[in-house]
Order: structure tokens, then sequence, then C-alpha cells
């Protein structure tokens, strides 16, 4: 029968599993980093997989499964680190020298391969007396390397490699500024510090087999220590926190957007006037200061822009009269908060001014077409949806420097 400690465990294997699969396959817009992070979760979750089938003796029924997973937990803290520096640098793709993170996985590897190449009874004998002596699954199934040295190293890897993580994490977000992305290096802490409590188990974990190994102690009999207890809890928290706050996936980007929206732009009468030595300004302060300014990347941005230009240009959304941003929102199928940045950054416009600069660009359209003249300059107003003739006249000279009679006269 199984335990609650038992269920628990079990419950964090499937949380786990899920929360990587949604990483592989549904990280889309920050997929390098996502990618790296479903690998520690995922890999996290084999442990405590394993971990589950030797306390509970189930191991006996799958023997094969002993030991295949022993490489990926090499994986684990340079995931987690490069995991961190993707998210904080934008980076798409690993660098050259970051494949050297990855040998001591595969010297685990090659070392294991004889017992991966051993017939099933070698398997099963491994397995069985494993769980009835839980001591000898630090001699049992090794390869040239003893068992119980990766043990150690894998806990004394992982503790030297958060170090680096904190010390990267501490370095960028406080030379670049990241106000504006608190919800992500919120994360980001969130993320080093359950990694240093799991590790900060398995270390306990380690050191007190270490001590008890000649001990003649059945370290079975404080499987489901605290020690244990820490590291479970970790990775199921790690992954819960990932389905409350889906939108820490979308990193943060490196690049600041500039308004350059046809929505926004098209149809101007009045050219704004701009000097040299404004443009030179503007581009030093943009090339000097560290401050990022977009909660999502390029792609995620550029998606997004291009879903709500299609959807304006289509279905004319402005021309009834009172539409909200939520209703945009809904309809485009994007968080509020994130519509909300695109049109503030991305067009440099709050909603409204938005919605009124495409009413007052249909109504210059309407205007290039011959029938305009059956109707009154109010009725082509209302049909843009403006409400009211002040806000349309208003509108009007905002977007074209220009007053509606002033344009007419001007396109005449």
């Amino acid at each position: 029968m199984m335990r609650f400690y038992d269920i628990l465990v079990a419950g964090g294997v499937l949380t786990s599993f899920l929360t990587s699969l949604l990483l592989f396959t549904r990280g889309r817009y920050q997929l390098h980093a996502n990618r790296l992070l479903g690998v520690v979760i995922f890999t996290w979750g084999w442990y405590a997989l394993l971990y589950l089938l030797v306390i509970t003796g189930w191991i006996r029924s799958i023997p094969w499964i002993h030991r295949v997973g022993s490489p990926l937990y090499y994986l684990i803290p340079p995931c987690s680190y490069l995991y961190v520096r993707s998210v904080l640098l934008d980076e798409t793709k690993f660098r050259k020298c970051d494949w050297l993170h990855f040998i001591p996985a595969l010297i685990n590897v090659i070392d294991l391969m004889p017992f991966y190449l051993a017939d099933m009874e070698t398997k099963k004998a491994v397995v069985n007396a494993i769980t009835t002596d839980f001591n000898l699954s630090y001699q049992k199934g090794s390869g040239m390397i003893p068992a119980f040295w990766h043990f150690q190293l894998r806990w004394i890897q992982g503790i030297v490699y958060l170090v680096f993580q904190w010390a990267l994490l501490y370095r960028i977000t406080k030379k670049d500024k990241l106000e504006n992305f608190s919800n992500v290096t919120g994360w980001l802490f969130t993320f080093s510090a359950f990694s240093t409590i799991i590790y900060t188990g398995l270390g306990i974990m380690s050191v007190i087999a270490w001590l008890n190994l000649g001990s003649g102690v059945n370290l079975l009999s404080s499987a489901r220590s605290v020690p244990a207890l820490l590291q479970i809890l970790g990775f199921m928290c790690l992954s819960v926190y990932l389905f409350f706050k889906p939108d820490i996936l979308y990193g943060i980007p490196r690049e600041v957007y500039t308004s350059k929206s046809p929505v926004a732009n098209t149809g101007q009468i009045k050219v704004e006037q701009s000097t040299d030595h404004h443009h030179k300004e503007s581009k030093k302060d943009s090339c000097t200061t560290s401050k990022r300014e977009a909660p999502f990347n390029p792609e995620l941005m550029n998606m997004y822009v291009c879903r709500l230009e299609t959807y304006v240009r289509l279905e004319e959304p402005f021309k009834k009269q009172g539409f909200t941003v939520n209703e945009l929102a809904l309809a485009l199928q994007i968080p509020l908060h994130h519509l909300s940045y695109v049109l503030n950054h991305y067009y440099k416009q709050r909603f409204t001014d938005f919605i009124n600069t495409c009413r007052v660009n249909y109504v210059k359209k309407r205007l290039e077409r011959e029938d305009w003249r059956s109707f009154t300059l109010e009725a082509l107003a209302n049909e843009a949806g403006f409400a009211s003739r002040s806000t349309f006249f208003t509108s009007f000279k905002k977007v074209t420097g220009l007053s509606p009679s002033q344009y007419l006269h001007f396109k005449d």
C-alpha cells in the first residue's frame, strides 16, 4: 500500500513530466531557453521516479530502467545555468564552448555502457540486491567509476554551478536595470532558490550516505526523510509555478522597439521635421542605455503586431462606438497587459489614441473616394466610430496636423 509520502512523490513526477512536455512542445517564443528548462524539470522528474521505484520495490518489475537516467543527472546543473543565462541575455542557441558542459554526462554514458549492454538476468540481480539493501546502490550497477562517486560528484557539481548561476543572475539584473521584467527576474530568483533547496537536500542525503556507508545502517529506512522531501517539494514547486506564471516563458529580449506601424502613421499630410543632430542624439541614447524595454521577445512582439494590424484592416473594429481595449484583447486572444504594452511601446500610443488614429485614417481613405461628397464630415466621422464632432476634429488635427477643412483645402 502506498504511503502519503509516496503519493506526493508520484504527484511530483506526473507534474514534472507534464510541465516538461509543455516546455518542449509549446515553448514557441523562447524555444532554446524553454528546452533547457524542460530538460531540467524532466530530469528531476525522472530522478524522483527512480527514487519512488526503489523505495517501493516496484523497480523489480522493470529492472532495465535502473541507471538509464544516470547520465541525465549531470545535465541538470549546466542546463539550469544555461537556462538562466539564455533568458537574461536573450540567447537563442548554444555558444560553441557550451558543449563542454555536457562532457561529464558523456563520460557517464561511456562508463555505464557495460551495464547497459548486460543481459536482463544481471540487471535483475542488481535491482533485487539494491531493493534488499539500499546501501548496495552505491556499489552495484557501476562502471569503471564506482557509483558512490557519481552520487557525490553530482551534488558537488550542482553546488558549483549554482554559485555561478547566482553570480550571473545578480550581475545581469544589476547591470541591465531589468525593472520592467520583475515577473521574469522574480521567476529566475525563485528557480535558483528552489534549485538551491533541491541540491541542499541532495547534498545532505549524499553526505549521510557517505558517513554511514560502512556502518551497516540501512539507508532505505531513512529514504523518506526531510532531505529527500526537500528535493521532491523543490521540483514540484518549480513545475506548479510555471502553470500559474506562463508569461515568464516569453523571456527578456534585448531589442528596444520603435514606432514604425503603418496603421499608426500612414496618411499624415504634415511631416514632422527633425535634424541630423536630433537623430544622432536619439541614436546615441538608444545605444548607451542598457535598460531593456519589452517583456517578451522580438518574435512574439512581431506576431502580436501582425495579428493586430490584420484584424484592424479586415474587421475594422474601430467603427464600433465605445470599442474598448478589453474587447480588442479578447478578439485578438492576447493578454490584456501584453496588448497594452504593444500599443504603448510599439505604436507609442494609448489605446484611445490608437483607435482614433485608425478612425482618422479611415476617414481620410473615404475622402479619396468620389462619393464622400454625398455625406457631411460629421456623418463620415460617425461612420468611422467617432462618438462626437469635437472628438473627431481634435483627433483629426492631432494625427494630420490640420483641421478637416484645411486638409480638404490642401487635398483639392
